[in-house]
């Protein structure tokens, strides 16, 4: 078989045509793809993408309460603006907008539901906010997350389900859920972190470097024609070969 590389690897080549070989996820994630035209001995074709500006993970503000979202989740989530629908990515701060979607499997609406993010509500972007590393301690265990990876952790403090990044370093409580992110709950599994277990935050400090990526936006052709977009996280889990 030809090389076979992750979508996100060909970026820049001339290559535009590909062969789905592998999808590298869950049944979540395969059952969502496929009904978007992607799925594993099907071809693709690559047309283009959007690459937001800014990096870091992105605040909103609904019903006056800030919500962060990592790069990957704020990017399934779709949004009216002046009758315009649009990844809530590519909005800039002091935008406004109605969600009328999510490119996401039932596990993750869930998750974003639980965050107070449904269909028809108004949320205004505040903005992109500073990478920072939170380390987590559990059964004599650390873990270091970053502000992305800490937004897709739900804490339950008394009667309240907060995310992790909206945690002051010292407080305890209840890992409820984990939004999105397979690799990442393995690597929270890996270290004695699961659902229901009691986590306490140890520690907050400023990361250096850049964030990992831009926000970034895959367009592509399926099989039937139609043209379907994807975000950066879904397409480095595909695995695909050249077609000429």
């Amino acid at each position: 078989m030809a090389d076979v590389k992750r979508l996100t690897d060909w970026l820049g080549s001339e290559q535009v045509r590909f062969e789905v070989v592998r999808i590298e996820g869950g049944r979540d994630l395969k059952e969502y793809l496929r009904e978007l035209g992607i799925e594993e001995g099907k071809e693709v074709v690559f047309e283009s993408t959007l690459t937001h500006e800014h990096r870091g993970p992105l605040a909103v503000e609904r019903d006056g309460k800030e919500v962060i979202l990592a790069q990957g989740l704020a990017n399934k989530v779709l949004v009216e603006v002046n009758g315009n629908q649009k990844h809530l990515l590519a909005l800039e701060a002091g935008d406004n907008g109605i969600i009328k979607g999510f490119e996401a499997g039932k596990e993750v609406k869930d998750g974003l539901e639980k965050l107070g993010l449904k269909e028809g509500l108004n949320i205004k972007v505040k903005g992109h906010v500073a990478e920072e590393i939170y380390t987590l301690e559990a059964n004599g265990q650390q873990i270091e997350l970053c502000t992305g990876e800490a937004s897709k952790l739900l804490v339950k403090i008394g009667d309240n389900i907060l995310q992790l990044c909206q945690l002051e370093a010292g407080t305890e409580g209840e890992l409820t859920g984990v939004i999105s992110g397979i690799a990442l709950e393995e690597r929270l599994k890996k270290a004695g972190l699961e659902r229901g277990k009691n986590i306490k935050l140890a520690s907050i400090k400023a990361a250096s470097g850049p964030a990992k990526h831009l926000g970034c936006v895959f367009y592509l052709t399926v099989e039937s024609g139609v043209c379907v977009s994807i975000g950066h996280g879904m397409a480095e889990k595909i695995m695909v070969s050249p077609v000429e």
